[in-house]
């Protein structure tokens, strides 16, 4: 479902954001990026390591390019019609894998992702709240690089916000129709 009107003041779940949903992304993009800068900038091994610098913006290139590729490949196609869970599902399940993989999965197989690659895909997501706060998009926050460049917004979802942007929603339009309901009575009465 691309933008479509709705009859709901908030708007569309997953596509529209509220006042208090926009500005939660705004939040969780600093505090994603803020741990990343403070690292990368007291890190003296880091610092020291051009080849770290230049592995991290490669990955940051393809992870940004694969985005766009896949938004651009199946939008129409796929993501306007299926249901926002199977795109969200799609847009989480790589960047979901990159950032708890550290966490989840290197403890238990031993198997490590590239530091520079995990880096990277922090940093893509911080930066994708922070930009999803400005253009005001409610769906899922990696998309919104391929949002600004093919100005094409599809339904998805962005968990674990999807909830607090439900309760919002339930409250802007149970807000409207009271108000719709007092301006009502007011005239008829």
């Amino acid at each position: 479902m691309t933008e479509q009107a709705s009859r709901s003041r908030f708007g569309t779940l997953g596509l529209d954001v509220g006042v208090f949903g926009r500005w939660s992304r705004l939040a969780w993009g600093l505090l994603l990026l803020t741990p990343i800068v403070f690292d990368v900038a007291t890190r003296s091994d880091l610092l020291s390591s051009g080849k770290f610098y230049s592995q991290a913006v490669l990955y940051l290139v393809g992870i940004t390019a694969a985005y766009v590729f896949v938004y651009w490949a199946f939008g129409e196609r796929f993501f306007a019609s299926a249901k926002p869970w199977v795109n969200t599902a799609i847009f989480v399940g790589p960047a979901f894998t990159v950032g708890w993989w550290p966490i989840l999965v290197a403890p238990a197989t031993g198997f490590e992702l590239p530091e520079a690659l995990v880096l990277a895909m922090g940093f893509y997501i911080g930066v994708s709240f922070i930009l999803q706060w400005r253009i005001g998009y409610g769906g899922c926050e990696v998309v919104s690089i391929p949002i600004i460049l093919l100005r094409r917004r599809y339904v998805t979802y962005c968990i674990p916000l999807v909830t607090l942007d439900a309760v919002e929603k339930k409250i802007v339009d149970s807000h409207a129709a009271r108000k719709s309901v007092l301006a009502s009575s007011n005239r008829h009465g």
